[in-house]
């Protein structure tokens, strides 16, 4: 009865983990197909094996730039969105429990609502702003706008982590003469690790795959990432779908590389929440 209930308890994650590798199982045997067969094997599953599609999306199609300058770029963007991100949320996120409740209760209904506020809505204002400044087509300011939108979220993950620091390391802390800040980045960050990384790892997946934004704020080719780049690989009366899989199945490979280089982090800050509440 036990194993039952056992297996019973781990069937929506099986389920759950089906569910999210089928596509990309099927995009993956779509990338290595034509388009003649795509069309004739919708699934993948038949046709010829062709490496073609790859060549096409890394060197980019005929008059276009190609995922060898999308990945640049989009390595660009999320490295000065990461830094902005961290770099304002990490303090931010600490110092706001040093608060008094109220004024605590009120710093964190400001950044609530910036979590509910659509991107669509802010396409014209960035776009005038970007204009007027003439950032457009710009990797570097697009990053730093990135990390400015998602700190809203960075902001409250790592609060909720906060709160619960323990007290007593940094009393001890200033007994032996650190004061805020030296205690803050000698000894909250280092054992912050695991939230540190998996907040930037929801950053790093948002900024990866955003393209509402950089659709708009990225007009020259040479400057796009990887989702506004690939939009490029269609046509007004053909569209190649098999480059587009194939671009798609290598955007998607830094993504999950850096979650299986980086999921221990993440598993041990869980269990030091759990050990700090």
């Amino acid at each position: 009865m036990k194993k039952v209930q056992a297996v019973a308890a781990q069937f929506p994650l099986v389920l759950w983990t089906v569910i999210t590798i089928v596509p990309f199982v099927f995009l993956m045997l779509l990338s290595f197909r034509s388009q003649k067969d795509i069309f004739a094997y919708p699934l993948g599953f038949g046709g010829d094996f062709t490496l073609e599609n790859f060549v096409v999306a890394w060197n980019g199609p005929s008059g276009g730039a190609g995922l060898s300058v999308y990945f640049t770029n989009t390595l660009v963007v999320a490295v000065c969105g990461l830094v902005v991100n961290l770099g304002a949320g990490l303090p931010g996120s600490y110092f706001s429990t040093l608060l008094p409740e109220r004024v605590r209760g009120i710093f964190l209904k400001v950044f609530l609502v910036g979590t509910i506020v659509p991107i669509v809505l802010l396409v014209v204002p960035y776009f005038q702003i970007f204009d007027m400044l003439y950032l457009t087509s710009n990797p570097v300011a697009l990053g730093v706008t990135y990390g400015v939108l998602s700190l809203p979220t960075t902001i409250l993950v790592l609060h909720s982590f906060f709160i619960d620091f323990p007290s007593e390391l940094t009393e001890a802390a200033s007994i032996d003469g650190l004061g805020r800040w030296s205690s803050f980045w000698r000894i909250v960050v280092p054992l912050s690790i695991g939230p540190m990384v998996g907040v930037g790892l929801l950053v790093l997946v948002f900024m990866w795959g955003e393209a509402q934004l950089g659709i708009v704020l990225l007009q020259e080719s040479s400057s796009q990432t990887v989702p506004v780049g690939l939009l490029g690989f269609r046509g007004m009366f053909y569209t190649s779908l098999g480059p587009i899989f194939a671009g798609l199945a290598l955007a998607s490979v830094p993504i999950v590389v850096v979650y299986l280089i980086l999921h221990r982090h993440i598993t041990k800050g869980i269990a030091l929440g759990g050990v700090f509440r």
